[in-house]
């Protein structure tokens, strides 16, 4: 058979072996399987985290004696730092650790 006995619009197939082909065949393959391996174990440690996901431990009590306060006139909040302020005195407590950082005394 030769290319003028092909109908109008076919062309010839072309059987030549290219070596560089079967390499690139097989990487895709590999990768691909790589893919679909490395999603099934992403799945998994998710699963497996919602499955294992402990309670929180309870927050820890912690009292601050501020010795001879009898009126508290504002409070304020910054973060892990709350100031007292007494009309005679401002104190700054750190509510994480529950220690007096500072007193300042007003006149």
């Amino acid at each position: 058979m030769s290319n003028n006995d092909l109908p109008q619009g076919e062309a010839p197939a072309q059987d030549i072996a290219q070596p560089g082909l079967r390499f690139l065949e097989l990487a895709v393959y590999i990768m691909g399987g790589l893919l679909v391996l490395m999603l099934v174990v992403l799945l998994g440690g998710i699963a497996y985290k919602v499955s294992t996901r402990g309670e929180a431990p309870p927050a820890e009590t912690k009292s601050v004696t501020l010795g001879g306060i009898t009126t508290v006139n504002q409070m304020v909040l910054d973060g892990d730092r709350l100031a007292l302020n007494t009309g005679t005195e401002i104190i700054v407590i750190d509510i994480r650790k529950g220690t007096v950082l500072t007193r300042i005394k007003l006149r």
